[in-house]
């Protein structure tokens, strides 16, 4: 057996005419297809310069792979030739395997689109990490899909696989409940959004800085610098306190003056305060009222607002504050006090 006779079928009859038409098919759809790459990556260019989204179509035609650019014409050129029926099982597993390519494609810009479109209220990091997670889910059920069809293409039953397949996503569902209630905890966490990363948040009575949010869990950083991964249904089921939700923050405090201080001196305060505080950036002083006459001290209850809402720069305003009413208290003469008891003995 020669190659032509593994190659057709038997008793084939080779033409002139099949061949030159089978050729010009193949150079006239390979042509086309590199004539829409050449086109569309000038359009990108284009609309890449004018700021426009890079995620356009044009993306999309100009990144066609060269695999289907060889194979699409491949396979049309074939129709024309009396190919084996095992050649042509081939052509068309190759085929099918190049428009299973452009289809993910495709869907990757659709989802692209769509995050852009209605998705606009989230920030540039969930969304991208968001569109990766689905963008993961839709890879693997297109490619699923695609080795169903070339099973079946080349003979193989998948009725019995689809039987098989049913009976084993029962039998893993239930012994991964855990692992898919932190799968769709992942999408709660991203569609409603109770922090984004990069946001400050307290969780189990522990504040951490959220690094990533994952198919399964949720990777946060402590203040310290350590990283701790908390599964997303442990998430989800707790309350949750996002710092970085704040637009004004609103800070008050407690300041303990001892009783030898003079009346006059206590005057004095609130005008102390409002002073210190009104000359930090982006501050803006409440008041300062006596809150309590305790029992080796009276309390100062004090109140701003600092129009910010970064956490680190609001500390940053309190320890100024802070370190200036202790200046400005010692030069004015007022103590503070710290927990005393006072005994007295009778003879």
């Amino acid at each position: 057996m020669d190659f032509f006779s593994f190659l057709f079928v038997e008793n084939y009859k080779l033409s002139y005419n099949s061949l030159i038409i089978s050729a010009s098919v193949f150079f006239w759809v390979l042509i086309v297809i590199i004539l829409i790459k050449w086109i569309s990556n000038l359009i990108d260019k284009k609309t890449e310069k004018k700021g426009q989204d890079k995620r356009t179509l044009s993306r999309i035609l100009a990144n066609i792979s060269w695999y289907s650019c060889i194979v699409f014409p491949l396979f049309f050129a074939s129709l024309w030739l009396p190919f084996d029926s095992t050649v042509r099982i081939v052509l068309a597993v190759l085929f099918i395997i190049a428009v299973w390519v452009e289809i993910s494609a495709l869907l990757k810009y659709l989802l692209n689109f769509i995050m852009e479109k209605w998705f606009k209220w989230q920030d540039a990091k969930t969304k991208k990490n968001l569109s990766e997670i689905l963008n993961t889910i839709m890879q693997i059920v297109v490619w699923i899909l695609a080795t169903l069809i070339v099973f079946d293409k080349i003979g193989i039953a998948i009725t019995p696989f689809l039987t098989s397949l049913g009976i084993w996503g029962i039998a893993v569902a239930f012994a991964a409940q855990k692992l898919l209630e932190d799968f769709f905890s992942s999408f709660s966490i991203m569609w409603s959004t109770p922090f984004r990363i990069g946001d400050f948040i307290s969780v189990s009575w522990y504040s951490w800085t959220v690094k990533k949010i994952g198919l399964r869990t949720t990777t946060l950083q402590t203040v310290e610098g350590a990283t701790v991964v908390i599964p997303n249904r442990t998430v989800v089921a707790d309350v949750i306190e996002n710092s970085w939700t704040i637009k004004v923050r609103r800070k008050r405090f407690s300041l303990s003056v001892t009783y030898e201080t003079p009346v006059e001196k206590y005057r004095k305060i609130p005008w102390i305060l409002e002073k210190i505080i009104n000359k930090q950036e982006k501050v803006t002083y409440e008041w300062a009222l006596l809150k309590n006459l305790a029992d080796s001290s009276v309390e100062v209850l004090v109140s701003y607002t600092i129009a910010d809402d970064d956490l680190i720069f609001s500390m940053k305003v309190h320890d100024a504050i802070l370190l200036e009413i202790l200046e400005t208290f010692a030069k004015e003469g007022i103590d503070f006090a710290y927990p005393t008891q006072t005994i007295y003995t009778k003879k």
